[in-house]
């Protein structure tokens, strides 16, 4: 019986973090979570909303960048991070535009 060869792939991955690096990530993620639940308590009125999303933009890009490695992807991946920007930024951009334009066609 022959020994089996290993399995190459293409690209060498980073393996998963250390037990320090994910215990900061879930830190920072807990955290942020926390900041989120004390804005919803104050009274901010219009920077609330801005505030909030402030936190979730942080929160993703921690996601993002620490915990799927987008440090170490390569430009495809890049690319559709910036794809799914762009269409998350226009289904906001057309939902507000319906939004703060419905009140002029009010019957």
């Amino acid at each position: 019986m022959s020994a089996q060869k290993p399995t190459v792939f293409e690209h060498e991955h980073a393996g998963p973090p250390s037990a320090a690096a994910a215990t900061m990530i879930f830190l920072a993620l807990a955290g942020l979570t926390a900041m989120a639940l004390m804005i919803g308590f104050l009274e901010l009125g219009a920077l609330k909303v801005w505030v909030s999303l402030g936190i979730a933009v942080v929160q993703t890009a921690v996601v993002g960048v620490f915990s799927m490695d987008l440090k170490q992807s390569d430009k495809l991946t890049w690319l559709v991070v910036a794809a799914s920007i762009f269409w998350t930024f226009l289904l906001f951009l057309f939902t507000l535009t319906d939004f703060l334009t419905r009140h002029y066609f009010a019957f």
